[in-house]
């Protein structure tokens, strides 16, 4: 029996499942919509660029063309947008234009440029305290924090994100637990807290600000915010202020926890192009088609972040990577030149200014983090970016 017909909650994030799996989340988990109300959608134009022969290097240090770098790595579709046109695109895997893909962590990216909107109208302020914004998190590892510490990943909550013990998916790692309370694999006998509950069982580790360390279920307390200042619904508010200013082409979807919450660390689907449009406001100071999407002062400080959260970064965890910061849910590779929103099993926001280009892509990766296979991917972008330049 074909793969997708043998899906269910407790193998989807597994290979060979995953391959399907992807395209198909509404069907393995309850989820809202996330709609283009506005009748207008973001045009872009074609001007293809023969990049198919472009050589790129492998991880194991072969070079091949790109077109056989996306067809050994795990790709599913990749559309780049150079100058505001699409200069590339390409389906496999039974991928249409049509086709929604889960985008895994760049949800966390949408949810930030939501909280970017809201900032822009005045209903909060990066330097808010989270408990005075939603003070149902009064008493947890919140107490303290910034509404940019969290966005930011440098709140001291103590929770471990280690995708190692996918290895061991029945066991009771703090991640696997929490995917549980999540919707991402069977909560079991397990009475259901949902996401903010889990939330609510963790302890703080350290000082707010002090370092960065990579914790998901931060960005849902982020998407709670956005619900608490502006009495809507998160899918709601994304419909609102990022998919009708995008013009956005189809509609979306978010997972949703077992008690109704939006699973907005890693529980958006959406189609190609669109996750593309969104990378587009990150280019051009937060205009796309020629409408304001995102504050300006909001895009330039994601892309600039700051001399604090550049420390911090290289104090936690993932200083060996050699990139800038994690700013406002996007990872700053160089700062205000290079950033994208990254998502495990291979989803990619990539936004090169110095180009003019942005790269989205879909993957389902053999496993949530091979480092070889997303240098490679990275390596290959960056490649791309010099060709079109």
């Amino acid at each position: 029996m074909a793969p997708d017909r043998e899906l269910t909650l407790g193998n989807w994030m597994e290979p060979p499942y995953n391959r399907a799996a992807f395209q198909r989340v509404r069907e393995l988990s309850p989820t809202a919509l996330i709609r283009n109300r506005s009748g207008r959608v973001c045009s872009l134009p074609q001007r293809p660029a023969g990049l198919d022969s472009l050589v790129v290097e492998r991880f194991d240090g072969t070079r091949v063309s790109f077109a056989e770098h996306l067809d050994v790595s795990f790709c599913d579709a990749i559309c780049i947008v150079h100058d505001g046109a699409v200069v590339y695109e390409r389906y496999l895997n039974g991928m249409t234009d049509e086709t929604p893909h889960l985008i895994m962590s760049v949800s966390k990216s949408i949810t930030a440029g939501a909280l970017g909107a809201s900032i822009g109208r005045g209903l909060l302020a990066g330097g808010d305290r989270v408990c005075e914004v939603a003070p149902e998190f009064a008493g947890t590892s919140l107490d303290g924090a910034t509404v940019q510490h969290v966005i930011d990943m440098t709140t001291g909550t103590g929770f471990v994100e280690d995708y190692d013990v996918y290895d061991d998916p029945n066991g009771d790692a703090p991640l696997i637990e929490y995917e549980r309370h999540a919707g991402y694999r069977p909560l079991g006998a397990r009475t259901p807290i949902g996401t903010l509950g889990h939330f609510r069982t963790y302890p703080k580790a350290f000082d707010h600000g002090t370092r960065f360390v990579y914790r998901s279920p931060l960005t849902n307390i982020v998407a709670r915010m956005l619900e608490v200042v502006n009495g809507e619904r998160f899918p709601d508010i994304v419909s609102r202020d990022l998919w009708g200013p995008l013009g956005e082409e189809h509609d979306a979807d978010i997972m949703l926890d077992p008690l109704g919450h939006p699973v907005a660390e890693g529980g958006i689907s959406c189609t190609l192009r669109d996750l593309a449009r969104f990378g587009l406001a990150y280019l051009d100071e937060g205009v796309v088609d020629g409408m304001e999407v995102l504050p300006a002062a909001w895009v330039a400080d994601t892309l600039h972040g700051t001399d604090a959260g550049q420390a911090a970064f290289q104090a936690g965890e993932k200083a060996e990577l050699g990139w800038d910061q994690y700013r406002n849910a996007f990872w700053v590779f160089e700062r205000d030149r290079v950033a994208s929103g990254l998502g495990i099993f291979g989803q990619y926001c990539y936004v090169h200014r110095p180009s003019r280009t942005v790269i989205a892509r879909f993957s389902t990766y053999p496993s949530a983090v091979p480092e070889e296979l997303s240098a490679e991917t990275i390596g290959a972008f960056a490649a791309v970016c010099e060709a079109v330049a």
